[in-house]
């Protein structure tokens, strides 16, 4: 029964924290295509800045669709407090997303391309990490859980959004 306790404590704890995060980082594939976020830039090693996959229509959508989660939640649990941590994780997942595809560029990895662990946790750390900069005291234990438990979420989120043909790839 201990277990049940705990596991629904990370659950309660995720989402009271990450689902603006969460949100904001699966709603772009709504979008399909848009404008480049490094508008077909290339860096020094003549790579792509981001790619094709980061537009500002989704980080736009992104943005939009976490905050509204971010409010819903500050406004039902009647916390301003959970309104400021749900806006700097849904801006610190987008960034960590972002900066994640920054790295896979110059490691040669294109769009699409699977690499294990920094796909399903960029934006979990990214939250994480803008939640903190604005004072957040995390639990740490529930932290490390929650990444457990986020990367199982993600690979099944992934699946279903390849089935519902809203991503080309599976991962």
């Amino acid at each position: 029964m201990d277990y049940l306790n705990a596991i629904v404590q990370v659950i309660t704890y995720l989402v009271m924290y990450y689902a603006p995060a969460m949100v904001a980082n699966a709603s772009p594939v709504f979008v399909g295509r848009g404008t480049p976020l490094d508008f077909g830039k290339r860096f020094w090693d003549g790579r792509r800045l981001l790619g094709d996959g980061k537009t500002w229509e989704g980080l736009m959508v992104g943005m939009l669709f976490g905050s509204t989660i971010a409010c819903a939640e500050s406004v039902l649990l009647d916390s301003p407090a959970l309104y400021v941590y749900g806006l700097m994780a849904v801006l610190g997942a987008l960034i960590g997303d972002i900066v994640s595809s920054f790295f896979k560029r110059r490691i040669g990895l294109e769009r699409g391309a699977p690499l294990p662990l920094v796909d399903q946790l960029d934006f979990y750390v990214g939250a994480t990490a803008f939640m903190i900069a604005v004072g957040w005291k995390p639990e740490w234990k529930l932290v490390a859980l929650g990444a457990i438990i986020i990367v199982i979420l993600h690979k099944l989120t992934n699946l279903i959004a390849y089935y519902l043909h809203l991503k080309d790839v599976p991962w």
